[in-house]
């Protein structure tokens, strides 16, 4: 997969997705997201419904849920590239969108059903959606009792983050 593949895919996952990480950095002003965001610790708050200070597959699941019917524009049980290039669109500002188009990214929309459409009928169900959700989960749960502990979650993160400034020194994309 290209790095600009990559990059789109990223993009139209996370707007699929919420970035529940994301979003809790973005309520901070930038001087304090350095400083204080922890994403295990931002996971476990924001995913941990019950209070039992473990998340389930269901409660990580959940932000997911809501975000598929609400991309499923027409309620019909499957995103479109359509559908989901316009909630990209509403979301995501002008200036952006308009440096993916000069850098030659593909359509969010396009990469999207690319990306996710297993069973290859032009659009994404909710199971075909919640799947890498699901990979990540089961990556986190290395207990496999289908809960995320905080030991399991920190991990995790600690794992994801050392990825990322290895790719980021070698300049590669993702690994899959």
């Amino acid at each position: 997969m290209s790095h600009t593949k990559d990059s789109a895919l990223s993009l139209a996952l996370a707007a699929l997705l919420g970035g529940a990480i994301v979003s809790a950095e973005a309520a901070q002003p930038p001087a304090e997201q350095a400083a204080s965001v922890n994403p295990a610790e931002s996971f476990i708050q924001q995913h941990d419904t019950d209070g039992d200070g473990k998340v389930s597959q269901a409660e990580a699941l959940a932000p997911q849920e809501a975000r598929f019917k609400q991309l499923d524009a027409d309620g019909d049980g499957f995103i479109t590239s359509d559908e989901f290039s316009k909630a990209f669109a509403a979301e995501v500002p002008a200036e952006v969108r308009q440096k993916m188009k000069e850098r030659g990214m593909p359509d969010p929309g396009e990469t999207f059903i690319k990306e996710l459409d297993k069973n290859g009928d032009g659009k994404v169900a909710r199971a075909e959606a919640m799947q890498p959700s699901v990979e990540g989960f089961n990556q986190m749960d290395t207990g496999g009792d289908g809960f995320a502990t905080r030991d399991e979650v920190e991990a995790f993160f600690r794992k994801m983050l050392e990825q990322a400034r290895q790719m980021q020194q070698q300049g590669q994309p993702p690994a899959k």
